[in-house]
């Protein structure tokens, strides 16, 4: 990023870098995330990144009610219907110029909580499947439900 002539360094929050570590360690491949990596109150990544970060429910549930229906509609779609995928990532990708608007309207306190968001997204575009977006919508509900506000 460009400011003033200079070039910004992006700050991210280690706790963010770890979880993002983590997913590539996965093959970016959220099915693979543990239960207990998600939901677990003291070692999840939910908990420890709302508690870092100091979300509120207002900032997560956006993004949480857009995979939600992402989900929902890939749960009730046929199998080999490739024209229905095509159509879901649409909202998928959708979702990284919201990810983008609220980052520049500084809804968020830093990058942190944006490259999480575009870590996940990453991750569902390489491996678009039931699992995976079942996995982002429990980790983005794990979030509200340890969200203060």
């Amino acid at each position: 990023m460009r400011q003033g002539g200079h070039v910004k360094e992006k700050k991210i929050d280690p706790q963010v870098e770890a979880f993002i570590k983590k997913l590539k360690e996965l093959g970016e491949d959220l099915s693979k995330l543990g239960d207990r990596d998600i939901f677990h109150p003291e070692e999840g990544y939910a908990s420890k990144l709302v508690r870092q970060l100091k979300l509120t429910s207002v900032q997560l549930r956006r993004f949480y009610m857009e995979i939600r229906n992402i989900y929902e509609k890939y749960s009730q779609k046929q199998r080999d219907e490739k024209q229905e995928e095509a159509k879901l990532k649409y909202h998928l990708y959708k979702l990284y110029a919201m990810n983008s608007y609220q980052l520049n309207r500084r809804v968020f306190e830093d990058e942190s909580f944006s490259e999480l968001v575009k870590a996940i997204l990453d991750c569902l575009d390489k491996n678009f499947n039931k699992e995976s977006l079942r996995k982002a919508t429990d980790f983005f509900m794990a979030m509200i439900a340890y969200s203060k506000k």
